[in-house]
């Protein structure tokens, strides 16, 4: 606070190169962006960044993390107790995705400060410090959108786009809009007429952008809009008033499109201009002319006054902010790639100006950062000023209940958290900001980021988990302990609401499929496949192999034991499932089965009571699948997983080396079962035939049959029956 105004540095930054080569140009910027911090000390920070992540963002989105940690545990702005920072990361979804960045950063002597609600409409109190990061499309404290493919027919693609938010600082209320509009794709062609084809492009995207916010349903208020608008000098107007007597020689590249204009002097031959696709040098009057003749040059930057009517800048008084060098030695040369040009720019509304203090002493300061500093090809703009208390106020904003809330602050809290879930400073530097994001597709992530990232595997170990993994509960805690999960630096994290979603559905999808067995069973294994195939291999190992045919596959992967056994009575059928299932049992034989001979029946059902006196001393025997072993090459058409109902998904469990695993099997419509006793539970552990009848040592509770009595004294009917 300065008296009764607040002291504000807006800062736009173009960020695509130092994140190229982040060893050498964080250092730098950051030196130089915290030298302007401690110089103006303001009392907010509006940091609003392009390119997040650089330019080839699938590489070096990675170093995203480090970027924000420096900048959130640096000293100078310790005393910033508040913070919002959002960051546009999750390049997967490449529909929704632009690279932008908005860091704000408040001082503790900053009493009342709110930022809009977009959904709810309303005004929230800004407690701590938070980095939204990753994908950010739910955030409801912003409002962002990428611009339509049609507004730039030329590109294929792009990150363009904008990221608004809306904040009361002391009663005065504003827009911060985070913008990225199109750039100049080639030098010839945008030379070719005035103005150029590539302005035509920026000029629809902004009108887009301000009628957007003209015509919306949110109060107006005074809008400041800055960030890489692209603007580029008339370069049709600027090339002829620099070669006013030059001669023109085209050179033909393919198709016969001209790719290089090179300008020469009458007379003495000398060149003064070379024009390429990416290539603009006027020799030895470069640098000279973009560093020293401002004032001739801003003539030719004609695009900021087609918006005149709607938008207004202060004066400027410093060279084109791009394309400088990237020699980290030099930060001082313009790159001869463009035409220098003031692309990055600091723009506001008419009304935006009424609530800024304008005394003699008070006067806005519109500069460069790092004028002497390599700071990229882009050099940061920034605009210092001081805004009057209670101006920016919209007229649906001046209710005594809104006033009222302005004074009913809760009591300011500290901390960090990082997409809602809170993370102590002091374990700041062991933190990845991306551990606790989330990506739409994130197995698009590319392997490098990938694995910057906490480590999945290493993850479930330790307690936390992927944004779509089952939730894993602990033996010892039970389910209760899903309830709060742990980062990979140990710290316990509060569940987002879409990865309480993704588990619920994954956990309901695994209850629709679960075979049933007594709710006293003790699950061994760890994950479960449930998967459907077609079975026309009699091999027995290669069907537990699970492997996949060509036909319909559904496999669903989980964990057994991040089910809690209660989980279970969600099938409140599940008592009388099984009797369901035998009185069908009759018709759920296949055809193969109805003509096995005799002679093998009678072997399956020998093995079957050699097996079942060798397991009838277990107290808890887990029963396999049942696998009908056909030796048909046409399994019936209907064995799919879609085709499940209650009382026909029941699965028979086998113990096998104490792992377990089950199979999801239609009980479709097929001929009565014959007299003859069945094969197909000839090489099923734990199951004797008797006719029609056969004794199943594991689930005798299940119908309440034989309390009391041994496993091997239960009478049951034979699973495959079940089915």
């Amino acid at each position: 606070m300065d008296g009764d105004t607040t002291k504000v540095l807006l800062v736009t930054a173009n960020v695509g190169s130092i994140f190229e080569e982040p060893t050498l140009m964080f250092q730098p910027w950051m030196q130089a962006f915290l030298q302007e911090i401690q110089l103006k000390e303001p009392g907010v920070v509006a940091l609003h960044c392009q390119e997040v992540g650089g330019k080839n963002y699938e590489a070096s989105m990675q170093h995203v993390n480090q970027f924000v940690k420096n900048l959130l545990a640096c000293e100078e702005l310790q005393k910033y107790d508040r913070a919002r920072i959002f960051l546009d990361e999750d390049y997967t979804a490449a529909d929704r995705f632009t690279a932008l960045g908005n860091l704000y950063f408040i001082h503790e002597d900053i009493d009342s400060v709110l930022i809009w609600d977009f959904v709810d409409c309303k005004f929230v109190a800004v407690e701590g410090r938070e980095v939204l990061s990753g994908n950010i499309e739910n955030v409801p404290i912003k409002e962002k959108a990428k611009f339509p493919q049609h507004f730039f027919p030329e590109f294929k693609w792009s990150r363009k786009g904008f990221l608004r938010t809306r904040w009361s600082i002391n009663n005065c209320i504003f827009d911060l809009v985070n913008i990225h509009l199109f750039h100049d794709a080639s030098n010839i062609v945008a030379m070719e007429s005035s103005p150029s084809l590539y302005c035509g492009n920026r000029k629809r995207a902004l009108l887009h952008t301000l009628q957007r916010f003209e015509n919306d349903q949110y109060s107006k208020v005074p809008l400041y809009i800055f960030g890489d608008f692209n603007f580029r000098l008339d370069s049709c107007s600027l090339i002829k008033a620099l070669t006013p007597t030059a001669v023109a020689q085209q050179t033909l590249g393919k198709k016969d499109q001209v790719n290089k204009v090179v300008y020469t002097e009458e007379g003495n031959g000398k060149v003064v201009l070379t024009v390429e696709t990416k290539s603009f040098d006027c020799h030895e009057r470069h640098a000279d002319l973009f560093n020293n003749m401002i004032k001739w040059l801003l003539q030719y930057d004609i695009e900021p006054k087609e918006f005149h009517d709607r938008l207004c800048e202060f004066e400027v008084a410093f060279p084109p902010s791009y394309p400088f060098t990237e020699d980290v030695k030099d930060g001082l040369s313009y790159m001869k790639t463009r035409v220098p040009s003031w692309c990055d720019r600091i723009m506001l509304s008419h009304s935006a100006k009424d609530v800024i203090a304008s005394e003699s002493h008070h006067k806005p300061e519109y500069s460069l950062i790092g004028r002497d500093t390599c700071m990229g090809d882009h050099k940061p703009v920034s605009l210092f000023v001081r805004m009057k208390p209670g101006k920016g106020n919209g007229p649906a904003d001046n209710s005594d209940s809104f006033v009222a809330h302005l004074l009913d602050l809760p009591a300011r809290k500290r901390g960090l958290s990082i997409n809602g879930e809170v993370v102590p400073e002091r374990d700041l530097e062991s933190v990845n900001i991306h551990d606790f994001a989330i990506f739409e597709k994130e197995q698009e992530l590319i392997p490098e980021f990938r694995i910057s990232i906490k480590s999945r595997s290493s993850a479930s170990s330790e307690g936390g988990l992927s944004p779509t993994s089952p939730p894993v509960f602990p033996p010892d805690t039970g389910e209760e302990s899903g309830k709060g999960l742990l980062s990979g630096t140990g710290v316990a994290r509060t569940p987002s609401f879409k990865r309480i979603a993704n588990q619920v559905r994954m956990v309901e999808k695994v209850l629709l499929r679960w075979p049933c067995r007594p709710r006293s069973r003790h699950h061994s294994s760890s994950s479960e496949d449930y998967c459907e195939e077609n079975e026309t291999n009699n091999n027995e190992s290669e069907d537990l192999k699970g492997s996949q045919s060509e036909l319909d596959v559904l496999s669903t992967n989980t964990a057994v034991s991040s089910v809690s056994a209660q989980s279970f009575d969600l099938h409140t059928e599940s008592k009388h499932s099984s009797r369901q299932g035998s009185d069908h049992g009759s018709q759920c034989m296949t055809r193969e089965e109805k003509d096995v001979p005799s002679d093998r029946t009678e072997s399956s059902h020998s093995t079957d009571q050699h097996t079942h006196s060798n397991s009838s001393s277990s107290k808890d025997v887990n029963l396999n699948e049942n696998k009908n072993n056909s030796t048909s090459p046409h399994p019936h058409p209907h064995h799919t997983a879609d085709t499940l109902s209650s009382g026909q998904d029941r699965g028979v469990r086998e113990g096998v080396g104490g792992k377990e695993s089950s199979k999801v099997v239609d009980s479709c419509q097929v001929p009565p079962a014959p007299q003859s006793k069945p094969e197909c539970c000839a090489d099923r552990a734990g199951v004797v035939h008797e006719g029609k009848e056969a004794v199943v040592p594991a689930v005798a509770a299940k119908e309440g049959k034989g309390k009391g009595e041994s496993p091997g004294e239960r009478e049951w009917r034979c699973p495959c029956v079940l089915l």
